[in-house]
């Protein structure tokens, strides 16, 4: 045999002896499991069998019972009333055995329910089996002396006498189709018999048995078999025969005999014997055998896959280990080989290390600085300014405006690249001052200053931080003008740690945020109760819904020709239970960035049309007017907002022309594609739409064409607070003009004064809003507006002073159930 067969051959070698142990070893344990799952089964049907018999038993001495308690015959009826009396017996026992009185006369006395035939049968049966018995008796006495047939024979005749008479049980015995059992005791002389004279005629000469008998069915069922046998057994009631080593089978669940059973005898009554030879006995097997053959090819099975599975392991493991102990030889030559290259690499990993470092500390794209070289920077900074007092450290936190909607329209990588630029150009118009400049997030910058000099120079820096974007970006061949938010804090004390100045510079971005006119906010003390007042805020703004904190102003909008109300915009305020009643400034940012603005903004919609309804019962059918709700840009981004107010519009039954929504120009250009959407299915739904504060934004005519508006309001800028001027006269006269010349309605904000309003009217202007006519006012307030016939009641009643800014309200987006 050549080498490498024999090879081949040895790697078989281990699979072959652990196959042959697993096949030792798991035939013995399925033999031993096998053999106590036969001994357990065995061991189980040998108590359901003696619990069988033990029922059959007490059955047995219930017919006993009833052969020595009931006595049927005319003539011994009283005597046996008070034992029956005495006995307890239901309509099934009385249903289930039967008894009659068998005299020595050969008379068989039988009740009404006994078949004289079945008594008969039973009598006949009794006497056969007596006499076959006595007929054994005499063959096994055949050798013994006349004299002791003599008196064999008068012993005989005298166990027909009442004084010998002794208990017995017969059966089972078939009649017909049935196997019966029966019992039989003597009979009792008459109770209550004084004297021969009382007596029957045959009444004192009269002896016999009383017999009660019923069939196997009826013991069975009352012995309840069914629950002392269990599931899946076959039984058989067998009675042996001593002369032969065969069995009779009375009652059995199967046709075929029952292979090794487990047996229980029946044991008779005590003072009770069969009639006939042979034990009664209960037998019970399982129906699968006692060694399944589902359970035993089930254990073959396991064993084989066992056998097989741990073969082809052993054969696996011995095939790596050939080819590890190969592998291992070509290592070891290839391992000088990797100890020179090693050297190499190592001289090149330590030139790598400066470049893993600098990675680890700047950012990727810009490669400015990251966040942890900025805080390690800060506190090393915060650190010498303990030790060097006398100076000032400077902390600037930059935000970049609209770079999610940069990122959403050009793409992430599009964001990155302006990031990029944005941190060459603050690095252009720093690199006078020593300062650290870092990406402190995908859209901001931190500037850390650490002699920042006077407390002029940080809004200075940040003027020049502003500079620095005031130039267009080329980005994807797009040139967009960027613009920022900038938070300023100022050490001034050395006990302060970074994450405190962090936090500080933190609270004025968000303050610069929120302020449209102060780009720039240095912080201060008052801030951090600022903060505090917004979470303050932001915990009672989550239950105003609940509380019915939220109310709605509403102010006219007034015909300038007739001076009559012909609608009125809706304006949302918050009745704080300690801060008194807030401006939609004060709260909807808040709600904005907690969540809660979309169930303010339905609860807006919902309301507004449910008054509208209400007024429209209470006004003359031909007064006609509408309510608008002002709806930012980012609402339209909700696909279900034209069928929520579709909803609502048929829920408080009002026509879609008494509900419009206004939207200002400013918000349409994040998203123009998806609002124009949204605005053409509000606009199929019937309900107009308005552009709000036109003139004051990108004031773009090509919105007007773009979305399908049906209104345009003239913002204050064009329409002055006193007597316009001229070149102010003349743009909102061309802005009327172009209003109508496009088919949109123009509605003139903010009409503070009566000159204000006639320039108005002359320049074709039909419709007004402003302190002027009212300023905003209660629901009811503004009923009452509407109904009036002319504009001399809009002029005075004012809830709120004149001197509320504006009273536009705009509604940041999302719309999700009314609460």
């Amino acid at each position: 045999m050549s080498r490498p067969r024999l090879k081949r051959s040895a790697t078989w070698l281990p699979a072959l002896v652990v196959l042959a142990t697993v096949t030792a070893a798991g035939s013995r344990l399925v033999f031993l499991s096998v053999q106590q799952r036969a001994e357990e089964a065995r061991a189980a049907a040998q108590a359901s069998a003696a619990r069988c018999a033990n029922a059959i038993e007490r059955q047995l001495e219930e017919l006993v019972s009833h052969a020595s308690t009931r006595t049927p015959s005319s003539s011994s009826r009283a005597a046996t009333s008070d034992a029956r009396a005495a006995v307890p017996d239901s309509r099934t026992a009385i249903s289930d055995f039967k008894v009659f009185e068998w005299l020595d006369s050969g008379r068989i006395v039988a009740p009404g329910d006994v078949d004289p035939a079945v008594a008969r049968a039973i009598v006949s049966e009794w006497m056969a089996t007596t006499a076959s018995g006595a007929s054994a008796s005499g063959a096994s006495a055949a050798g013994a002396s006349a004299s002791g047939a003599s008196a064999a024979g008068a012993s005989a005749r005298s166990t027909s006498a009442p004084g010998a008479r002794t208990a017995g049980l017969l059966g089972p015995m078939r009649d017909g189709s049935e196997w019966l059992i029966a019992a039989r005791v003597p009979l009792a002389a008459p109770r209550g018999i004084v004297s021969p004279q009382d007596a029957a005629p045959d009444a004192l000469t009269a002896g016999g048995w009383a017999v009660a008998f019923a069939s196997l069915d009826r013991l069975f069922a009352r012995a309840k078999l069914g629950r002392a046998l269990g599931p899946g057994n076959d039984f058989a009631l067998v009675q042996g025969d001593p002369d032969s080593d065969r069995t009779r089978v009375f009652v059995a669940s199967s046709t075929e005999p029952l292979s090794r059973p487990a047996l229980s005898q029946i044991r008779p009554p005590p003072g009770f014997a069969f009639a006939s030879p042979g034990a009664l006995s209960f037998e019970i097997r399982p129906r699968v055998g006692w060694y399944p053959t589902r359970t035993l090819a089930t254990d073959i099975g396991l064993l084989a896959l066992i056998g097989w599975l741990l073969t082809f392991i052993a054969h696996d493991l011995t095939q790596r280990t050939q080819r590890l102990r190969a592998s291992l030889t070509t290592t070891r030559q290839q391992l000088h080989a990797a100890n020179q290259r090693l050297l190499r690499e190592i001289e090149q990993r330590e030139r790598l290390q400066e470049s893993v470092d600098r990675a680890r500390f700047h950012d990727a794209f810009t490669g400015l600085p990251n966040r942890r070289y900025f805080m390690d920077q800060l506190d090393r900074t915060l650190r010498e300014f303990r030790a060097h007092r006398g100076r000032r450290i400077g902390v600037f936190l930059v935000d970049i405006d609209r770079f999610q909607l940069i990122n959403e329209t050009l793409g992430h990588t599009a964001g990155d690249e302006l990031m990029v630029q944005a941190g060459r150009r603050f690095q252009r118009a720093l690199a006078s001052a020593p300062a650290v400049l870092a990406r402190w997030g995908g859209d901001q910058f931190a500037l850390l200053v650490p002699d920042l000099g006077s407390s002029d120079a940080a809004p200075a820096l940040a003027g020049a931080l502003q500079d620095a974007l005031r130039e267009p970006f080329e980005v994807r061949r797009h040139r967009l003008g960027i613009t920022a938010r900038i938070g300023m804090s100022c050490v001034e004390s050395g006990r302060q740690r970074a994450e405190d100045v962090m936090r500080e510079a933190d609270v004025a971005l968000s303050m610069a945020k929120r302020q449209e006119e102060h780009p720039c906010v240095a912080y201060s003390p008052a801030m951090g109760g600022d903060a505090a007042s917004l979470v303050s805020l932001e915990a009672d703004l989550h239950v105003a819904l609940e509380r019915r904190e939220l109310k709605l102003l509403f102010q006219p909008i007034v015909d300038l020709h007739g001076r009559q109300a012909v609608g009125a915009e809706a304006l949302l305020r918050w009745r704080h239970p300690i801060e008194g009643l807030l401006r939609p400034d004060r709260f909807l940012p808040i709600a904005e960035e907690a969540g809660l603005i979309l169930p303010i903004t339905r609860w807006t919609v919902r309301r507004v049309c449910r008054l509208a309804s209400e007024w429209r019962r209470r006004l003359p059918p031909e007064r006609d007017f509408y309510l608008s709700v002002n709806l930012s840009a980012a609402v339209l981004r909700d696909p279900e907002l034209s069928d929520y107010v579709s909803g609502t519009l048929a829920e408080t039954e009002i026509p879609p022309q008494a509900l419009k929504f206004e939207l200002n120009e400013g918000g349409l250009i994040s998203n123009v594609a998806g609002a124009r959407e949204t605005l053409e299915r509000l606009r199929r739904t019937g309900v107009e739409l308005m552009l709000d504060d036109f003139g004051t934004g990108y004031s773009s005519l090509n919105y007007l064409q773009l979305f399908p508006f049906d209104y345009v309001k003239i913002d204050r800028p064009w329409i002055g607070e006193g007597q316009p001027a001229h070149g102010g006269t003349s743009l909102a006269s061309a802005m009327v003009q172009l209003a109508s010349s496009l088919g949109l309605t123009p509605i003139a904000e903010v009409v503070e004064s009566q000159s204000v309003a006639d320039a108005l009217e002359e320049m074709g202007c039909r419709f007004g809003q402003g302190n002027f006519f009212c300023a905003p006012v209660e629901a009811e307030e503004a009923l009452a507006c509407l109904s009036a016939q002319t504009g001399g009641a809009l002029a005075h009643g004012h809830l709120e002073s004149a001197t509320d800014d504006s009273p536009t309200l705009i509604l940041p987006a999302g719309l999700i159930s009314e609460p």
